[in-house]
């Protein structure tokens, strides 16, 4: 056919429209939701060999917004069948492999030995009292310190946004000399006749662990005003030294204010002082919410034994029993949920058998039914096992304790886990627990997930498959390229 006004040839048109077709949903991939990212692969698969062309370059070059959107490249270039799937899978499962083996072998500390959800409500709390400092800050100072507010609330803390507000507000007595490094100005800063620029000094310096701060903190700590005392403490606890836990046990135990007894907690918690825990316990019984919550946590942090009792007393005392009243501090939610991810994280059978009556009390709030399902599934002994799977299987319960029990049940990691968590993955109401599962299990999850490969079901099929790529076991390569061909 001959070109006639806006009349395009059928040839031209088809050629135009199979290479955009394939650029676009590369691009969809991009900001895709899960499901979306699956069809899109799926239809990148039926495109054959000019997609496989154009993935091959995208996966080369490498640039792709996150890992995310690579799995879904690799499972589309899978879908088409292409020869050329097995190298490039290979090269890809292989790196995954060694940056998992290197991210285990790098945790220090023994930070992996504590509960993800136990570190991660430490976290919060550790987000809750910078964002309080913050907003005292703004009361006090107004629009003065609005980059240093900046910086107390971000999520991930580091000391440049702390320097920088101190390099750009504080005038070094020694100016002009040309020998201050950034250390000896925070340092100077930290004497500073200006409150807030005391903070952001003492925020910069604990970020970068610099032990000369140590003695002029603790000075703060001890005799500044409140806010600056509050920043010293958080600074410490980030520093860590002998002669720092002795003070911050001080504080703990003496400090008449409320917000420097939780802030020593979780300072006391970040450097795992054993001699700590008399105390942490002591203030299990303190007159504020937030430093018991705190003290709570931190004891589960710790890991000693010797907290699962008092941290039990805790539970009973904030429910009505006949002829008691209940202590209404223990009966808020923060502190009982607290409570529940720190005898999770310390384990035994008489916190099993607490957290197993938490769970399953109706009259407890949602979130500390789901706080203890998590908790027990740290714990993992069969007792717990098996109640958190008669609290999945309870159909009329929430959809969040179930859901939340699935999740607990994963952290067994063990082959019949895997098998039960495989049969989930065609649950609507359950598949993305199932999926997150899977993947946080890792090899033990490869064996069941490869024969889940042979299903009849092409989307099971296909969310199969990317599970095992982002898992990244190598094992998964042959069988992958078989379930394609």
């Amino acid at each position: 056919m001959e070109n006639s006004g806006n009349i395009t040839t059928p040839t031209a048109a088809t050629g135009v429209s199979s290479e955009d077709k394939i650029t676009n949903l590369i691009n969809k991939l991009e900001t895709s939701d899960r499901e979306t990212g699956l069809n899109t692969a799926a239809e990148l698969g039926e495109l054959g060999e000019p997609a496989a062309d154009a993935l091959l370059e995208k996966i080369e070059e490498g640039n792709s917004s996150s890992g995310e959107i690579n799995n879904y490249m690799l499972l589309a270039l899978l879908e088409t069948g292409d020869e050329r799937a097995k190298t490039i899978l290979s090269e890809k499962l292989e790196e995954k492999e060694i940056t998992v083996k290197a991210s285990a072998e790098s945790t220090v500390d023994g930070q992996g030995e504590v509960p993800e959800d136990v570190l991660r409500a430490i976290e919060a709390k550790d987000m809750a009292m910078r964002e309080s400092l913050a907003k005292s800050l703004n009361i006090e100072y107004d629009e003065e310190t609005d980059l240093l507010e900046e910086a107390l609330k971000a999520e991930e803390q580091n000391s440049t946004l702390y320097t920088s507000f101190v390099l750009s507000n504080f005038e070094s007595e020694e100016t002009g000399t040309g020998t201050e490094n950034e250390n000896e100005i925070l340092l100077q800063a930290l004497k500073s006749e200006n409150g807030y620029m005391r903070v952001a000094a003492a925020m910069a310096l604990g970020q970068k662990k610099e032990k000369d701060a140590i003695d002029p903190l603790l000075t703060i700590m001890t005799r500044d005003y409140p806010l600056a005392r509050y920043s010293a403490v958080m600074a410490l606890g980030e520093i860590g030294d002998e002669k720092v836990a002795d003070a911050l046990m001080t504080e703990i135990k003496n400090s008449e204010k409320d917000y420097i007894r939780s802030s020593a907690a979780v300072a006391l918690g970040k450097m795992g002082t054993e001699e700590a825990v008399p105390y942490l316990i002591e203030r299990l019984r303190d007159t504020k919410a937030a430093v018991r919550s705190n003290a709570a946590l931190t004891l589960g942090r710790m890991g000693d034994e010797s907290a699962v009792e008092p941290l039990i007393d805790v539970l009973e005392s904030g429910k009505e029993a006949e002829g008691q009243r209940k202590n209404t501090i223990n009966a808020l939610a923060d502190v009982r949920k607290s409570v529940a991810l720190a005898l999770g994280a310390i384990g035994g059978e008489e916190a099993t058998e607490a957290l197993i009556g938490v769970l399953k009390d109706d009259e407890e709030a949602l979130e500390v039914r789901v706080a203890a399902a998590s908790a027990l599934g740290n714990i993992g002994n069969p007792e717990a096992i098996s109640t958190l799977r008669t609290v999945f299987d309870n159909q009329s319960l929430n959809m969040g304790i179930r859901n939340e029990a699935l999740l607990a049940i994963g952290k067994t990691k063990n082959q019949e886990s895997a098998e039960f968590f495989v049969e989930k993955l065609g649950d609507d109401a359950f598949k993305t627990s199932a999926r997150e599962a899977l993947i946080s299990m890792g090899d033990i999850a490869v064996e069941p997930l490869i024969e889940n490969l042979n299903t009849e079901d092409p989307a099971a099929k296909d969310e199969t498959a990317l599970i095992l790529i982002e898992i990244g076991d190598p094992r998964a390569v042959e069988p992958l390229i078989l379930a394609y061909q």
